[in-house]
């Protein structure tokens, strides 16, 4: 993987008239359904307060205790790509509707269990594991459905305003949630999640969403998971991203999965005492929403992630050595502060770094890295606090943030220091041709008549066409050159490469994005014409002497 670190770029200027942090809630689709998942995301944070509690009364392991957070998180590992290429093909809003459903249903089956007393510690992983599938489902629909909602003016805003209505969840739930299970127990924790899944969807049901009608071929399920991966792969900008996101979320979910350890059974806390405490995490974050613009406005993004991951690592220091409640609640709300800083700082550069074809699958690739680190670092941590106590996890972890940030900050997150123009090109290069959408392969050919002069501009410019291609959906691709064209000049080159379909080729041609127009156009003006010739070869047959039939070519 080419991450290798570019050259710096220059520090953008604030926007003249920057959009405020309320400007998105003017948009009537947009503030209903933040007011609903605000809801949604407290009756969530209740049934968590519920769970990790009930654990907790029955098993003292460590382990058990954190594999709770490893349910909740190892579907969006194994999903979360499958839902964003869900989410890019089919109706996001029936995809939503489905998944809030389904985990209504989840939460009310789990509260009718524990008033039968029959939840175990198997059982209670189970339904955590469940209610990930849930969330998994819904998350890369519901992180792409913004630039649906807004401008790209207030997109920021608008990641700013769903991180802190995410984050007065987390302040609210907990605390609440703490008084719920001390008051009427884990059970009633659980119904009140199932009813707070209620004005998602009544909120999605009136969400009148406009489809851009197309005469482009639809994607189909696998193509479309395979044409995210490779996405990702070939992305540098989001390659980076979900690098950097990673490595922060393994240690720094260690809040998540070993707080309640500490809670319960170091500090002996009560149930409403520990819902305080985990209170803190989202109180802290909720600060972090209201002065984040202003530090984004003065701070290079460099030095923003470098602040608040130190931050974050002394505060888990603090976790480590302090026995005290009240400097345990303070360390939390500092690591609060720094969790929604640095994850809101990714989220808009994912926004911002790939266009709308892809986006729902980029999330799902970066959902599937967050709940990665997280499922793996709560398994981690639980087992290294089986072996080594408390103390020194939490110290593990705050070393190992460190020295992660300082392997990984030298990869610049470029869509945080210029815009990219992700808009589509546009161009519309073939006629209407009487070839079927599924027919294929499809090798292209694209002849380059390259004076011997521009041949070393030319091979440079190529190898950024290459990414282009590879990534937009090319299942292989080559550079040749005639060879009888060295003994002159102009000399010969073509390009080639495998689309899997007719039908894929053409949505190829609507992938590419103005920012690659740049690069297409640096090879393009050395060809006399300025432009290559193409030639398009459908596969004919799959074997002589056998009926023709469309054949897929596998791998790259």
């Amino acid at each position: 993987m080419d991450t290798s670190p570019r050259p710096a770029a220059p520090v953008p200027e604030p926007s003249a008239a920057p959009a405020g942090i309320f400007d998105p809630l003017g948009v009537a689709v947009f503030r209903w359904l933040w007011i609903a998942a605000i809801a949604s995301n407290v009756g969530t944070w209740i049934q968590s307060v519920g769970e990790k509690w009930l654990m907790a009364e029955l098993t003292t392991s460590p382990l058990l205790i954190s594999l709770i957070e490893t349910g909740t998180s190892l579907p969006m590992l194994l999903l979360a790509l499958p839902a964003g290429a869900l989410a890019d093909i089919f109706d996001r809003r029936r995809l939503l509707i489905y998944a809030q459903t389904y985990m209504l249903l989840v939460a009310a089956a789990l509260a009718a269990l524990t008033y039968a007393h029959a939840v175990t510690p198997l059982v209670l992983l189970s339904m955590s594991l469940l209610i990930g599938v849930g969330a998994a489902l819904t998350g890369p629909a519901w992180q792409a459905r913004v630039p649906e909602l807004l401008d790209r003016r207030l997109i920021p805003a608008g990641v700013a305003l769903n991180s802190a209505g995410f984050n007065v969840s987390r302040a609210i739930g907990p605390a609440l949630g703490g008084l719920v299970v001390a008051a009427l127990g884990p059970a009633f924790a659980f119904l009140l999640n199932a009813v707070s899944f209620l004005g998602t969807v009544v909120a999605l049901v009136k969400w009148k969403r406009e489809v851009t009608p197309s005469d482009l071929p639809g994607e189909r399920f696998l193509g479309a998971m395979k044409v995210g991966v490779r996405y990702a792969r070939h992305s540098r900008e989001l390659r980076v991203i979900l690098l950097r996101a990673a490595g922060f979320v393994l240690f720094s979910g260690i809040i998540f999965s070993l707080t309640p350890s500490l809670a319960i059974h170091r500090l002996e806390l009560s149930s409403s005492a520990f819902g305080l405490l985990l209170g803190c995490i989202g109180a802290g974050a909720l600060l972090a929403t209201a002065f984040l613009p202003m530090l984004r406005a003065r701070l290079a993004p460099h030095t923003l992630l470098t602040l608040f991951t130190v931050v974050f690592a002394l505060s888990l220091a603090v976790l480590a050595f302090v026995k005290s409640a009240f400097a345990v609640g303070a360390a939390l709300f500092v690591c609060g502060s720094g969790w929604l800083s640095v994850l809101s700082t990714f989220n808009t550069a994912v926004q911002l770094s790939v266009p709308s074809w892809v986006r729902a699958r980029a999330f799902g690739a970066y959902i599937t890295c967050w709940g990665g680190g997280m499922a793996v670092g709560a398994a981690l941590w639980g087992v290294v606090a089986e072996k080594a106590g408390l103390p020194a996890t939490f110290a593990a972890a705050a070393v190992g943030m460190l020295l992660a940030h300082a392997a990984l900050s030298r990869f610049r997150i470029e869509a945080l220091y210029h815009d990219l123009d992700l808009a589509p090109i546009r161009d519309y290069p073939h006629p209407p041709e009487a070839i079927a959408p599924d027919a294929g392969p499809i090798l292209v050919q694209l002849h380059y008549a390259i004076a011997e002069g521009d041949v070393p501009a030319f091979r440079e410019a190529m190898r950024g066409i290459r990414t282009i291609r590879v990534r937009d959906g090319a299942l292989s691709w080559s550079p040749v050159e005639e060879a009888t064209s060295g003994a002159s000049s102009p000399r010969t080159f073509v390009e080639s490469y495998f689309s899997s379909s007719w039908g894929e080729h053409l949505l190829q041609h609507h992938r590419a994005t103005l920012e690659d127009r740049v690069i297409l156009d640096a090879a393009y003006k050395l060809t006399p014409e300025g432009k290559p010739r193409v030639k398009h070869l459908v596969t004919a047959f799959s074997d002589a002497g056998k009926e023709p039939r469309p054949r897929l070519f596998g791998g790259e």
